[in-house]
């Protein structure tokens, strides 16, 4: 086994080749995406394991699956390239002025309005920022940080993942949106039964939001009909829109909405509901590139003060607080 003198192939080529075969899942696909023969990343892929001194992958018949000691492997490599590249970026800055990319991986829901603002309102400040923004499930957005295919994720979670870096963390509870016109606009506070007694459009099965939604509904004995379930929030907004159905989510799904104010979000009455924040992550031990560093504050400066016109998420968890305790002792 190599010493730490010695690994000089745990830097370098070959630690590029093993992170994308590990990434991809074989041989070939990391050959297409490299543009590199399958011998010459196969070859260092043997020259790794002949240095650390036990495998790297288990060869399946469909592929290539990461050992034990791959996996810690991996975690080296991809935090080794990533600071790297950080380094690289900033020597590059000295001469390009600010130029840098961001990649943000998020839920759905704050790929429709919120994020794009604060982009927008960075790109102003930084034209030449470059960004990329994908969307997806919990799960993979915990997945594309941990493995470095995006720099900060931003997801409502119902635990803390000891895997990544939580830049900033807020109470999100479930909210019911609905419209202004909708029966119960009027009401400050919603009870579970407010809710099921009208039609209710929701997220499939793997968000935040359904999981809270489901266990409340099994502790109270109760049972919720979707009149629609979607994986696109943008889809089930729409259709809520134009049948006047209660969709369920946060209040931050209503921002940069460009001020249409035909939507509420209103706080429901179920203690279950609020045990969900709203995480802004990172991969663990990295150095974040200067401009992910800069995107990051004024992406907490956005959640924490709102975006131009608007109050902020924590000022709206706080009011919500204080009248629920207020509404309590009131009886």
């Amino acid at each position: 086994m190599a010493t730490l003198g010695e690994a000089s192939l745990l830097h370098g080529i070959g630690l590029r080749y093993f992170v994308e075969v590990a990434r991809s899942g074989s041989l070939a696909a990391a050959s297409e995406n490299m543009h590199v023969a399958i011998s010459a990343i196969s070859r260092q892929i043997a020259k790794l394991e002949q240095e650390v001194g036990t495998p790297l992958f288990e060869r399946m018949a469909r592929g290539m699956v990461l050992t034990e000691s791959g996996e810690l492997l991996a975690q080296h490599a991809r935090r080794a390239l990533m600071d790297a590249e950080a380094v690289i970026n900033e020597i590059s800055e000295a001469h390009a002025l600010g130029k840098g990319i961001v990649r943000v991986g998020c839920t759905e829901g704050f790929s429709r309005y919120f994020l794009p603002s604060v982009l927008a309102t960075f790109y102003a400040e930084y034209p030449r920022t470059r960004f990329v923004l994908r969307s997806g499930t919990p799960a993979q957005v915990e997945n594309w940080v941990a493995i470095g295919e995006v720099d900060l994720g931003v997801a409502f979670s119902t635990a803390t993942s000891t895997a990544l870096n939580v830049e900033y963390s807020e109470n999100a509870p479930v909210c019911a949106l609905l419209q202004v016109s909708h029966p119960l606009a009027k009401k400050d506070v919603l009870s579970l039964e407010d809710l099921l007694a009208y039609p209710v459009a929701v997220l499939e099965r793997g968000t935040t939001v359904r999981q809270l939604i489901d266990w409340c509904c099994s502790l109270r004995g109760k049972h919720l009909e979707p009149l629609l379930t979607s994986n696109n929030s943008s889809a089930m907004h729409h259709f809520a829109a134009l049948t006047g159905t209660i969709t369920l989510g946060s209040a931050i799904s209503l921002r940069g909405m460009k001020r249409d104010a035909s939507w509420l979000a209103k706080r429901i009455d179920e203690p279950l509901l609020n045990e969900r924040h709203l995480q802004v992550t990172a991969m663990k031990e990295r150095r974040l590139p200067t401009p992910v560093q800069q995107f990051l504050a004024a992406l907490k400066d956005a959640f924490r003060e709102g975006l131009p016109g608007e109050p902020a998420i924590g000022a709206q968890v706080k009011q919500r607080r204080t009248g629920a305790r207020t509404g309590r002792r009131n009886g």
